[in-house]
Formats: C-alpha cells, sequence, structure tokens
C-alpha cells in the first residue's frame, strides 16, 4: 500500500532554499572547484544543501550543462531512430 507524504511550509521553504544552492554551488568538470565560492567541490555549502533534501528524502532538481562539460571537451551526440537501420543497407559497388 501507498502512502502519500505531505510536507510542512516550513520544510517545502527549507528544499526550496537547498535547490537555490545546490543551483549556485555547482562543481565544475573541468576544475573540480565549486563555482561559486572557488574551493574543491563539492563545497561544504553544497553538502549542507544536499543533506537538507536527504533528510526530507527529496531529490533535487539538477540543470543540464550546469556543470559546463564544454570545458573538457564533452559534446552532445545524437543516434538514428534505429540502432539496427545500418544494418539492413548495403553496399552495392
Amino acid at each position: 500500500m501507498a502512502t502519500t507524504v505531505y510536507l510542512s511550509a516550513a520544510a517545502i521553504d527549507q528544499l526550496t532554499a537547498a535547490q537555490r544552492t545546490l543551483d549556485e554551488h555547482v562543481t565544475s568538470s573541468a576544475t573540480g572547484y565549486c563555482l561559486r565560492c572557488h574551493l574543491i567541490g563539492p563545497c561544504p555549502t553544497n553538502d549542507q544543501a544536499a543533506a537538507t533534501f536527504t533528510r526530507y528524502g527529496r531529490l533535487p532538481r539538477r540543470t543540464p550543462g550546469a556543470t559546463r562539460p564544454q570545458l573538457i571537451n564533452a559534446r552532445r551526440i545524437t543516434a538514428s531512430p534505429d540502432p539496427a537501420a545500418h544494418l539492413t543497407r548495403r553496399y552495392i559497388p
């Protein structure tokens, strides 16, 4: 049987503040330092915000690209809709 857990307004406020903190204190993929306070990441502020989510059993929202992966030459790749599509084509000289 599934249960529903409701959070108080104070808990929601704490989670909102923790999310804002996590959005600011992101560890760069290229350097390993926090983009906000320039400490080796994850910084203590990030750890405290993550602990808030752990305390309430919730997961934070993540922003794609926040760690700036382009600085280590990471890039998006595209896949064909059908992975087996290249197997059905024949090469005719």
